[in-house]
């Protein structure tokens, strides 16, 4: 007797993760029920085994887990394309428009980021952003996985004032109340819509925040059982405050007050050394690499190299808008393969298999959710993508004597190929249409804000930044 479920995929070139390669199964099929992966298999032994309310014929298609984007801020979406191509990023290239950034900005561009990451595959968003409730709530109507962040610091917006060898100054009622936003989002929605939304606490930087308060948050972290997610020896900027404050560089600095674990989610580390890098593996920390955004915002290719070498959990993230330019992880994980391939003179380093796993099954593992996400194997949460062989920069379709898809996707592939997107087994985006959210609305909200943003930004805040001076001399 046939099974009944709820929807059977057939005939896809199909790509599990399940392994230490990509899982490839040919003619392969996914069986799903309640949003859940039942059985993975040849698709004529699922034909026999399964009868489906929905039937999807992926002939033609490379069907894969779901992307990890592990680090995002999309609320800095409305800023795209104004903060690229400067250095001192934080303090001229952002900070001359934070002034005149609110809430209601930061979810319009946020919004928009999320369906452009979205709709190149992205699955499982791990967004650290403001307003963060508000955000989780786009995440809840939107049906997307969302793994959240909250901004804690104590530093105030004062970045664009303070002098490159400034020590940050620190306000502790700021670090309270940013803490206690962080630890309602915690209350309010890690779990919920059947753990499809669950949140961690988000120390800005160890620079950014005094002892007691990076200490503080580690107790509340360990009390409600979460993760710490925080950008870790960030840039030379971090480390020169680490060491003007405390004599120590930002890795062995947290090691001595105990962050060093499986708990602590570390994003960037552009300036740690190798030895860093080890360091925390050897602790159980993950990593989050965003090739896109240090490489344009740095001119840096962070040391995950030795970190992977030494056995550490590598995930990929896109970071933010007005530094990486786009959230797409089909970006990164080129960008991430180039990179490396460049800084180590070595064109066989970071292969395109490997950064796809980065993106999807080692991804989840680093922060948290391998058990559920990440490859497609029984009993995991069905975060589908279907991608379209038949588009231009697919072509040709090789699978012999080796498989070309891989390669494609990482090297060719620029998103639009995308066709189809899964989360819990239900369908969210199909055919350049959003079926859960209206996109035209979320794209007319978010220009005309971003008009109004614009026009609302001070001549004195905008002449310090390099954008000014292109736009003097005509370049832009």
């Amino acid at each position: 007797m046939m099974s009944k479920i709820d929807t059977l995929i057939i005939h896809a070139d199909l790509f599990t993760m399940q392994g230490d390669g990509v899982g490839y199964v040919e003619d392969g099929a996914v069986a799903i029920d309640a949003g859940k992966i039942v059985a993975v298999g040849p698709s004529d032994e699922l034909l026999k085994e399964y009868s489906a309310e929905e039937t999807v014929d992926a002939t033609n298609k490379m069907v894969i887990p779901g992307f990890v984007d592990a680090h995002m801020h999309t609320s800095l979406g409305i800023l795209r394309g104004l903060a690229q191509d400067t250095s001192l990023w934080m303090h001229k290239g952002i900070g001359p428009y934070n002034p005149f950034m609110n809430d209601v900005y930061r979810l319009a561009g946020s919004k928009m980021n999320i369906l452009e990451a979205l709709a190149a595959g992205t699955t499982t968003f791990g967004d650290y952003s403001t307003p963060i409730n508000e955000i989780a709530q786009f995440f809840q109507t939107l049906g997307a996985r969302a793994r959240l962040t909250g901004f804690i610091r104590e530093v105030p917006e004062v970045l664009d004032k303070l002098q490159e060898d400034d020590l940050y100054p620190f306000d502790p009622a700021i670090g309270e109340r940013t803490l206690n936003e962080n630890l309602e989002l915690v209350d309010r929605w890690h779990g919920k819509e059947n753990n499809r939304i669950t949140a961690l606490l988000g120390p800005q930087g160890p620079d950014f925040m005094s002892l007691e308060c990076l200490k503080k948050v580690k107790e509340k972290a360990t009390e409600k059982n979460v993760m710490i997610h925080m950008h870790v020896a960030q840039a030379a900027r971090e480390t020169k405050q680490m060491v003007g404050r405390y004599g120590k560089r930002s890795i062995p600095f947290l090691d001595e007050i105990g962050y060093l674990d499986d708990s602590l989610l570390a994003v960037h580390i552009t300036d740690a050394t190798d030895e860093e890098a080890r360091l925390l593996v050897k602790r159980g920390v993950s990593m989050v690499l965003c090739s896109g955004s240090i490489g344009i915002i740095r001119g840096e290719v962070p040391p995950v190299m030795p970190f992977l070498e030494a056995g550490g959990k590598a995930a990929l993230g896109s970071d933010q808008a007005p530094g990486n330019n786009c959230n797409q992880m089909i970006n990164e994980m080129k960008l991430t393969a180039l990179f490396n391939k460049i800084k180590y003179k070595d064109p066989e380093v970071m292969p395109a298999w490997k950064v796809l796993r980065m993106a999807t099954i080692e991804g989840a593992q680093a922060i948290g959710l391998g058990e559920e996400v990440g490859s497609l194997e029984e009993g995991k949460k069905a975060d589908i993508v279907f991608i379209d062989l038949s588009a231009k920069t697919m072509q040709p379709v090789i699978k012999t004597p080796m498989r070309n898809h891989v390669p494609n996707l990482v090297y060719s592939a620029r998103g639009h190929e995308v066709c189809k997107v899964m989360v819990d087994g239900k369908t969210l985006y199909e055919n350049g249409e959003f079926l859960t959210v209206n996109e035209q609305e979320i794209l007319q909200d978010c220009q005309e804000l971003a008009t109004k943003l614009t026009n609302e930004v001070s001549e004195e805040k905008f002449k310090i930044t390099k954008g000014a001076e292109f736009m003097k001399e005509g370049k832009l």
